[in-house]
């Protein structure tokens, strides 16, 4: 069976385990739409009468810059858990041994999850973000091009970092430190709700070394500002060697982790 077969057999199955619990999938999506309008009702009430110097850079307005960051993190969650996720489902339903024991990789299995993942959040936000944008009249002015390559690479570069949370989650079963420092770290410093310029310095330090402090400045110029490449070249040269790191580090550990499951014969415990 060819790869674009069995990426297509995936996409459908995921499709179909999503709309089996529409219940699930709908609650899913309000909490996401109601999280998101509560960030955007709480900045229109801020931005009446003020102005905010340190957004200059990103266009200015309050509501596109928090609406931005919130979407973003959508994604920073599919590529630091779709593959820790999509292990530990298969364990959980006891499919993994056969999974495995099939003409399909391991590699494939967690490719194929992750662009699953990809492609059912980005029509949550994609439907989300054109309805907020409706909503508050947001002006934006978009390089898509621009906006959908740093997005991606982004995406790779913290696909490394989930490669590493399945390793560690093969071994553990339950609780991945990686994973939560990761999240926790990016959500207070990496620029999400705030600029990171109001940061202690002893705290915007640590901002320096996570890929979505350069992946939301770089989409935040090319979403609402109609950055160039040239404007955002210095973040994407960063993401760019970021990855270069991540990616051979993340499938060493996540190698290790294969390799430890199977000596120990814990591979399909949960």
């Amino acid at each position: 069976m060819s790869f674009l077969k069995k990426l297509w057999i995936f996409i459908k199955r995921g499709f179909i385990t999503n709309f089996s619990y529409r219940t699930y999938a709908i609650l899913g999506i309000a909490s996401m739409l109601i999280g998101v309008l509560r960030f955007g009702f709480m900045a229109n009430f801020l931005q009446q009468g003020n102005t905010f110097p340190m957004l200059e850079p990103y266009g200015g307005d309050l509501m596109a810059f928090l609406i931005t960051g919130t979407m973003y993190m959508s994604y920073v969650s599919v590529a630091l858990d779709s593959f820790r996720n999509s292990i530990r489902s298969e364990q959980t339903m006891g499919t993994l041994e056969y999974l495995l024991m099939s003409n399909t990789p391991l590699w494939q299995l967690l490719i194929f999850n992750g662009i699953n993942s990809f492609i059912w959040t980005t029509i949550n936000v994609g439907v989300i973000f054109l309805f907020l944008v409706l909503i508050f009249d947001i002006q934006m002015t978009i390089n898509i091009i621009l906006s959908l390559f740093i997005l991606i690479l982004s995406i790779i570069c913290i696909s490394g970092i989930g490669l590493m949370s399945a390793g560690v989650i093969m071994v553990t079963k339950m609780g991945d430190p990686i994973s939560w420092i990761f999240s926790t770290l990016s959500g207070l410093v990496s620029g999400v709700l705030y600029p990171i310029s109001i940061l202690p310095a002893w705290l915007r330090s640590f901002s320096y070394f996570l890929p979505p402090t350069y992946a939301l400045s770089a989409l935040r110029k090319s979403l609402l500002t109609g950055a160039t490449f040239m404007d955002v070249k210095n973040e994407i040269i960063i993401l760019i060697i970021m990855s270069l790191l991540t990616i051979p580090l993340g499938l060493l550990v996540f190698r290790l982790g294969f390799n430890k499951a199977r000596e120990t014969g814990s591979l399909i415990e949960y």
